[in-house]
């Protein structure tokens, strides 16, 4: 009964945020701008105002180093024993090898939950490690919002390739083809599609076209700001 419970309330809880991305997308295709949200101890630059704040999935994709620590000795003794120390200490460098050389395999990293600010310059994500990161919207070369999995992934200059996913992904994936590709372009953006018909079709239901929250993941998303004319 528990597990048929969470299920259903994550069933919920995602038709609201698809809901909340459709009232995002109508609210932008009627000409409007994002209501922007005061913050409090974090300095932004000049003109910069921010529209959302919430939590969500993170992950940066690259490979490991490929180091290693490699065993080795003298060993004494009687030749028996000596030749077999040294092939056990073989044994472990070809191991410890082999493991780098799967770990320099590109692969998503540093999978954690984060707290992330959408302004009208950036992205900023809180690391617990790192602090506070930027994510400069005109540094990114790919753009690839996929709501219905529930995933943004975005490809830039010169940083690794990030992605953010949980159920703030309608909103954000909407927010960022407006802030990435501009008031010009972001309709045109295939990966919102399915928001964007739904936003400009009253009749279509919140849940339609909506994928399953991948791997159970289910972002808590905080402080959303109340779009002007969405009561």
């Amino acid at each position: 009964m528990g597990k048929r419970k969470d299920a259903a309330e994550l069933a919920r809880r995602e038709r609201e945020e698809w809901q909340l991305g459709q009232d995002w997308a109508r609210w932008l295709m009627g000409g409007n701008t994002p209501q922007t949200i005061p913050l409090y101890g974090l300095v932004l630059e000049p003109n910069e105002t921010a529209y959302l704040q919430t939590s969500v999935h993170y992950s940066r994709l690259y490979g490991g180093s490929g180091q290693y620590t490699q065993s080795g000795g003298f060993f004494f003794g009687k030749p028996g024993m000596v030749l077999g120390l040294m092939a056990a200490n073989a044994a472990v460098n070809a191991g410890r090898k082999a493991a780098a050389r799967r770990d320099m395999q590109l692969m998503w990293r540093d999978l954690q939950e984060v707290q992330l600010i959408a302004t009208n310059y950036r992205l900023m994500t809180h690391l617990q490690q790192r602090g506070w990161l930027s994510f400069y919207y005109t540094a990114v070369q790919e753009f690839y919002p996929d709501p219905a999995n529930w995933t943004i992934t975005f490809g830039f200059q010169n940083a690794e390739p990030l992605q953010i996913g949980g159920l703030a992904t309608p909103t954000l994936s909407v927010l960022t083809s407006w802030t990435v590709l501009g008031a010009e372009r972001w309709r045109t953006e295939p990966g919102i599609a399915p928001l964007l018909q739904a936003a400009a079709n009253p009749q279509v239901g919140p849940g339609q076209g909506q994928g399953q929250l991948e791997g159970g993941q289910g972002g808590q998303q905080q402080n959303l700001p109340r779009i002007p004319g969405q009561d």
